[in-house]
Formats: structure tokens, sequence, C-alpha cells
């Protein structure tokens, strides 16, 4: 009878987990983000999606991290930019709810990563740019046929300082 239940769930999680987007079609989303590693620092970013089939989303990304500042306190500080190419696919499907997660680079040129260097898993460091891993779990909701908004937790390799969570929205574009 176990065996049965387990068959029936596993042949129905995968018969529902079928549509995150639709095949073929380009969602280009706005986020906002906050870091865990400072208190004072957020982002805002931009992101592309490409719905290859119907449980998998290749993504692209920038965002800017900015620092909550008076003009008195850290002026200095100028945040950093970053890049992360992925791909995500389908953990859970209940329509119009879908939970992803994926796995991909990012990079940034953050200019004080030496001082968070010790709290990195995998890291590189090429001039400027410091280059890493990253995994993504998010919560995606269809507010309606184009338009989603979803929740995002960043985990990366280069250290907790850089771990963050987003919140945003994608709109769809048919092919």
């Amino acid at each position: 009878m176990r065996r049965i239940f387990l068959l029936m769930l596993l042949w129905c999680s995968g018969y529902v987990s079928y549509a995150q987007y639709d095949i073929g079609a380009m969602n280009y989303g706005l986020v906002a983000s906050k870091n865990f590693g400072e208190e004072k620092e957020f982002g805002l970013g931009l992101r592309i999606e490409y719905a290859f089939n119907c449980s998998t989303t290749f993504m692209a990304e920038y965002n800017r991290s900015l620092a909550i500042t008076s003009n008195k306190e850290n002026q200095e500080y100028e945040g950093y930019n970053e890049f992360a190419l992925g791909v995500n696919l389908i953990l859970f499907n209940w329509y119009p709810t879908t939970i992803t997660a994926g796995i991909g680079y990012v990079g940034n040129d953050a200019n004080d990563f030496e001082f968070f260097e010790d709290d990195a898993f995998l890291s590189l460091q090429t001039g400027g740019m410091i280059h890493g891993a990253q995994i993504k779990i998010r919560a995606l909701h269809q507010l309606s046929d184009p338009i989603h908004i979803f929740g995002e937790l960043n985990v990366k390799s280069l250290g907790s300082r850089y771990h963050t969570f987003l919140i945003g929205f994608s709109y769809d574009f048919y092919n």
C-alpha cells in the first residue's frame, strides 16, 4: 500500500508540475533585494528569463547594491554591481503558485571582498571581479496571465555577506 501511495504521489506531482511559463516565453522582471550581510544595504535589479520548456527556465540578472545611509554616515560606500546566469527547474506546482530551485554563476565587483573572503566557500577573483556560484529557491505566483510576482532566496558561495532575499515581478512576452 505504501508503494502504491508513493507511486501515485510521484505520478501526480509529475503530472501537475509542468508549467511555470509557456514554452518559448521571454520574461522581463524588476526586483528589490535585501542583503543578509549588511544591515543598511539593499539592491535593485533587472532580470530576463527564457522558458526553454515547461519546467526549465534560463535566467540572466543584473543587481545593483546600494546603501541606506544619511549624508553623514559612510559617504565612501559606492555599492557594487552583480551579474548572474542560471537555470531554474520546477520543484512543485500548485497553480497559480510554483516553487522553483536553481543553480548558476554569480559575479560582482565589490571592493570589500578581502574582508569577507574567509567566509567564502567557492570564489575566484580576477581583476576587479569576484566569481562564484549561487543556489536559489523561488516562489512564483501568477497574478494574471502575463504578470507574476515572486520571492526568492539566493545563497552564494561568496559568503554570507552576499546572500540575498529578493521580491519582484515579471512580465511574460509570448512567442
